[in-house]
This record gives C-alpha cells, sequence and structure tokens, in this order.
C-alpha cells in the first residue's frame, strides 16, 4: 500500500529546500538583493480568516494560497512573498472567528506591499487571492499598482479556477458546489486531511428571512420571476450552519483532481505572465504541468466565491 505523504506545514512554519519554493521571508536581506536583480515573477498569497462550517478551519483559504502558491514556486522559479493572512469576509462576520478586513485597507495592504517590493526591485506580481471576497480589493491595488509602476498585476483565484476546470469530474456540479462543501472539501481532504472534522459535517441548508427565500450569499427568490434579486444580509441570518452544496462527492480522489487541474493551470498562467512581462529573458518554451496528466483545454470563468 502506498503510503499517504503527510500534510503540507502551515504558513511560515515550514522551510524551503534546495528544490522546493523560494520564499522571500526565509532569505536575508543579500539573498533578497540578489534575487531581484533576477527580475522575476513574485507571488503574494492572500488568504481571510472566514468561517467555512463546523468542519474546516477559519485560515483555509490562506492555507490554499500558501500552497498553491508554493507549488507554482517550485515549478517556475518564482518567488513567493509571506502570506497575508487576512483578506475582506464582510457577509460572515456573523460568525464567531471571523476577521473580516475593510475593503479599502485590504486595497492598501497590497499596494503597499507592492509598492515595498517594486521599491527593491521585485517589480512583477502575481496575486494568488484564495477568497472570492478580496476579489474587489484586489482588483483595485492591481491597477493603483499598475497607474504608480507601469506594471502589469496578475492575479490568480483558485477556488473560482476550481469551480470552472472541475465541472466534468462530478456528476451533479450544481448540486455540490457551495461554500464549505465542493470543490474545496475534497481539495482539504487530500491536502490537509488533519484539518478535516469529518465527524462535524453539517447539513448545509438556506433557511427563510422573514418572507424571503435565500437562493445564495447576496441573491433571493422574486416570484414569479426566474432571476433572483439582490439584498445584502449577513450569511448567518440566512445559513445558520455556514454550508451551501453537498458533500455527496466529496473525496481525496476528486481533491487529487482539484490538485491536477487547478495548479495545472496556475502554473501555465504564471509561465506565460513571465514571457509577456520579462525584458531580460529569453522567451521561456512551455511546458505541461504535470508532462503526463493534462487537462483538457478549457474556457476559465470564474464562479462565485467558495
Amino acid at each position: 500500500m502506498t503510503q499517504r505523504p503527510p500534510s503540507p506545514t502551515r504558513l511560515v512554519a515550514e522551510r524551503p529546500s534546495p528544490d522546493g519554493p523560494r520564499l522571500l521571508g526565509a532569505m536575508s536581506w543579500t539573498e533578497a538583493a540578489e534575487a531581484a536583480k533576477e527580475n522575476p515573477v513574485v507571488l503574494l498569497p492572500i488568504g481571510a480568516i472566514e468561517q467555512h462550517g463546523p468542519h474546516l478551519p477559519l485560515d483555509e483559504d490562506a492555507l490554499i494560497a500558501d500552497y498553491v502558491a508554493r507549488q507554482i514556486s517550485s515549478a517556475t522559479g518564482a518567488v513567493v512573498a509571506p502570506t497575508i493572512p487576512y483578506g475582506h469576509s464582510h457577509n460572515l462576520r456573523g460568525y464567531a472567528g471571523t476577521i473580516s478586513l475593510p475593503q479599502g485597507l485590504l486595497t492598501d495592504v497590497v499596494v503597499s506591499i507592492g509598492s515595498e517590493l517594486a521599491r527593491h526591485g521585485f517589480k512583477r506580481l502575481v496575486l494568488v487571492d484564495g477568497n472570492g471576497g478580496n476579489l474587489g480589493a484586489t482588483a483595485e491595488a492591481a491597477y493603483i499598482l499598475r497607474d504608480r509602476f507601469g506594471t502589469h498585476v496578475g492575479r490568480l483565484y483558485p477556488w473560482g479556477l476550481g469551480y470552472s476546470l472541475m465541472r466534468d469530474a462530478y456528476k451533479n456540479p450544481d448540486k455540490v458546489y457551495g461554500h464549505g462543501a465542493e470543490p474545496e472539501m475534497s481539495a482539504m481532504m487530500e491536502l490537509f486531511p488533519d484539518e478535516v472534522r469529518l465527524d462535524r459535517l453539517p447539513i448545509p441548508e438556506l433557511t427563510k428571512l422573514g418572507g424571503w427565500q435565500p437562493s445564495s450569499y447576496t441573491q433571493a427568490l422574486i416570484p414569479p420571476n426566474d432571476l433572483p434579486g439582490e439584498i445584502f444580509w449577513d450569511f448567518s441570518e440566512i445559513c445558520p450552519t455556514g454550508v451551501t452544496g453537498d458533500f455527496s462527492e466529496s473525496s481525496t480522489d476528486m481533491g487529487k483532481i482539484w490538485v491536477q487541474r487547478v495548479i495545472g493551470f496556475c502554473v501555465d498562467y504564471v509561465r506565460e505572465y513571465d514571457r509577456n512581462t520579462s525584458v531580460t529573458k529569453d522567451p521561456v518554451t512551455p511546458t505541461p504541468y504535470p508532462p503526463a496528466a493534462r487537462p483538457a483545454p478549457t474556457t476559465i470563468t470564474v464562479g462565485s466565491r467558495p
């Protein structure tokens, strides 16, 4: 029987190996100065501290963003900046433990970090955004950095990529997709099995609020129309467990598919970003990741946040 590899270590606790990711935080200042001379792509993982149900940890988005960035680095040589663990999760503040930064503050933090990186010579930046609630803030930060330094900031949203890249892997994706369910449940089972509390799996549900029948985070049914309408409540008002979707197709095997397809796309993206933003290096010929397990080409349409 093949022995299962150990869980990745949480965030900054794991130090790099010679053939592993290039971690900016593990470098000395002189090593950082030498790295900047290479004009490398820098990855900035951004997470969130928010509820994902009673069975998953509050820092799940930070764990995933950090893991994805390290995998990209190992495959491409990109430098990984220390992870920002906090994000913007305003509509989940009703659940204990959620710590939400104001959207403008998160924008300012990303701009400040990007500006400091650029000041030291790291001017090519890709945000690895692990939380859908951050997308407005990080897009604004990217445009500010573009205006300030004339560089094109890239962004990867692993959960959204998973929604798009994995639909054909599920029998009923619309049923299983949801916050705290798929595909994040399977990804966590594969990557961080010790963090998943299988004995605490809730029954996902949305409940009525007054006369409203919720259909998602910020939407409710508007009879007799097929189109829902928007209303801005705290998710805790309509979802007692914090979880939507279904666990019927959750498995480590599904998690392996998530890793293969999402990490594969992210590596290809960073290689393309590297080619199109580098002015000092010869063009790089792309190679599949992993070489023997490429998903079929897929049009990426980022879905709703996990």
